[in-house]
């Protein structure tokens, strides 16, 4: 990985997964992604979370369904999240509102 340690390779998975690295760090952090199953998972993560909010951008910014739609899904797709208080979360987001009259 000459000199590119994983908290260095942390700091740049958002910038490789928006395709915003230089060609020399993408391929560097290519590399630690495929000897690392767990920088990987991380990648992966932040690929799928960042689709979903893709996905339900067309709804106001933080409103309540998205709020609860989005821990909905995170926990689904990442069990080891999930605590005994998961489900009071989603339905603390569901009543979520914004001081914004529309």
């Amino acid at each position: 990985m000459s000199g590119m340690n994983n908290d260095t390779i942390r700091e740049l998975i958002g910038p490789y997964v928006d395709d915003d690295l230089p060609t020399e760090a993408k391929r560097r952090v290519e590399e630690a992604i495929l000897s690392s199953p767990e920088l990987a998972w991380e990648v992966q993560s932040l690929k799928i979370t960042r689709e979903r909010l893709r996905t339900d951008a067309g709804e106001v910014v933080a409103s309540d369904a998205f709020r609860a739609r989005t821990l909905r899904a995170l926990y689904a797709d990442n069990p080891h999240l999930q605590t005994e208080d998961a489900e009071t979360k989603i339905k603390e987001a569901g009543q979520f509102t914004l001081p914004i009259k529309l």
